[in-house]
């Protein structure tokens, strides 16, 4: 079983999160940072979404990653909730 610690940004504590059967898609839609990804590419792959995701939470840190990984989940559930394939933008 492979899992992270993320900071829960409403009451601050930390939550262990299992990330097993994590696939490429949905590792590609986290907006990681491409510098540390090339690092971990480097440094640890070829290996599991899983193991990259946890490579890459150590690396930058429980805080870095709670904002990335959080946030870019909470954006899927919202598009999802309201039927978007992603955001209305405003053209001018």
């Amino acid at each position: 079983m492979t899992s992270i610690t993320l900071r829960d940004p409403v009451s601050g504590r930390f939550v262990d999160c299992t990330i097993d059967g994590l696939t490429p898609e949905d590792l590609a839609s986290f907006p990681l940072d491409d510098t540390v990804c090339a690092e971990i590419a480097r440094d640890v792959a070829p290996c599991l979404p899983e193991e990259f995701l946890a490579a890459y939470v150590q690396r930058v840190g429980v805080a870095t990653a709670s904002v990335h990984i959080l946030g870019a989940w909470l954006d899927r559930k919202a598009r999802e909730c309201l039927g978007l394939d992603r955001w209305p933008t405003t053209e001018t």
